[in-house]
């Protein structure tokens, strides 16, 4: 092995990809946009027992749940009535882990914690803008005016990939999907105890789900319906000024507690939910895509970070297995897209029970989500029991 791999991007993939690849004898190094103290990383995600069960060969869970709340949901109509709900006990049992609901920033702090213990290196503020490959090796270059050369490029970073942007741009534009994603932070009163489960409502206008930390920390996230893509200023001005009211507007006709709990926080955080269009190819020569950059997922099934996780373990066996690295990067590619596009696929028709809806349109959906929800429980094995093995085959 011996070889030198250039990981841009230390969120959660970037760090494990590197304890992976360092494993069986590679020598990565992890390049950061951000600077190193950042914590401005997004609100909460979900991790699952396929994603969890990676993790947990170089992080101790229990260091995760020392800041979380239970991955359990309970659905609600915008009546207040309980329409259904998905479990994790039996996630323990069948799986070895449960599902949690983590902070963003704490888990990629855990991840570069691990990585750099492990002698591996993380250079922040490393901005990447461009690449150049030669016949035997490949350079990257960042905005600061340094640069890196090394055998290989992986770009982890995330939807915005701007290493897919230099790969293929004429096919990273990520499509809006009419859904802006708000999330955030608050404490009150009545509201101070953890609770067994995340509580999501489809409400008159949107959707809104909360849950309670260990910590009494109120985690609340909001899912509504936008036909026009904001700008970046847009999104900017709405976070700072009128986020508050907005919601508060949109949830006006809904339970009295959503208003408390969105004019009572004192972090928000506001974005456009994206997809990113199928690519026919994650690589080229010696420069691979994995996670969010290669299979950008909208949020809605909690599946993005533990998809990522599961690519590290494929690409560094592919990439032990196979002498040459666009060998690799096309076996990797070969085995796991037909799952993560089955998972995409699945996430847009979550995605669109969260839209806009008419009375007739809500009234099946109350009807019918339990029926769904039971089904989807045994049915979710196959996203849940993912391991290397299993996904050799074909499951």
């Amino acid at each position: 092995m011996n070889k030198k791999v250039i990981i841009i991007g230390a969120g959660v993939a970037g760090p494990i990809l590197a304890l992976q690849l360092k494993k069986i004898g590679f020598q990565p190094e992890i390049f950061e946009a951000r600077p190193e103290n950042n914590r401005n990383e997004g609100v909460f995600l979900g991790i699952t027992p396929n994603g969890l069960n990676v993790l947990k060969e170089f992080i101790d869970l229990e260091k995760l749940k020392e800041d979380y709340t239970p991955g359990s949901m309970k659905f609600f109509n915008a009546r207040g009535k309980q329409i259904a709900e998905l479990g994790t006990a039996y996630q323990k049992q069948k799986y070895g882990v449960e599902t949690l609901q983590l902070k963003r920033a704490n888990l990629n702090t855990y991840a570069r914690a691990a990585a750099a213990e492990a002698g591996i290196k993380i250079e922040y503020n490393k901005k990447f803008v461009r690449y150049n490959e030669s016949e035997d090796q490949v350079t990257a270059y960042f905005a600061d005016g340094t640069s890196v050369t090394g055998d290989m490029i992986i770009g982890c970073d995330g939807m915005f990939s701007e290493v897919r942007n230099q790969l293929f741009p004429e096919k990273s534009v990520i499509r809006y999907t009419k859904l802006i994603s708000t999330g955030g932070y608050a404490k009150i009163a009545e509201l101070s105890e953890p609770l067994d489960s995340i509580r999501m409502t489809f409400g008159e206008r949107g959707f809104f789900a909360y849950s309670v930390s260990d910590k009494g920390e109120v985690w609340w996230f909001n899912n509504y319906f936008r036909d026009q893509e904001p700008k970046p200023q847009e999104t900017e001005k709405i976070l700072k000024d009128e986020i508050k009211d907005h919601l508060a507007d949109i949830h006006r006709n809904d339970d009295p507690l959503f208003s408390r709990i969105i004019r009572n926080s004192y972090e928000i955080i506001a974005y456009p939910v994206y997809d990113l269009p199928r690519l026919s190819k994650w690589y080229k020569g010696k420069v691979c895509l994995i996670g969010d950059a290669a299979h950008g997922i909208s949020p809605h099934i909690g599946q993005g970070a533990s998809l990522a996780l599961e690519d590290t373990v494929v690409i560094a066996e592919q990439l032990q297995l196979n002498k040459e690295c666009e060998a690799a990067f096309q076996s990797f590619q070969y085995e796991r897209q037909p799952r993560v596009e089955k998972i995409i696929k699945n996430a847009r028709k979550v995605g669109n029970t969260k839209t806009k809806t008419n009375p007739i349109t809500a009234w099946f959906r109350d009807l019918f989500i339990r029926f769904f929800i039971s089904k989807q429980i045994k049915q979710l094995d196959w996203i849940y029991g993912w391991s290397y093995a299993s996904e050799n085959k074909g499951n």
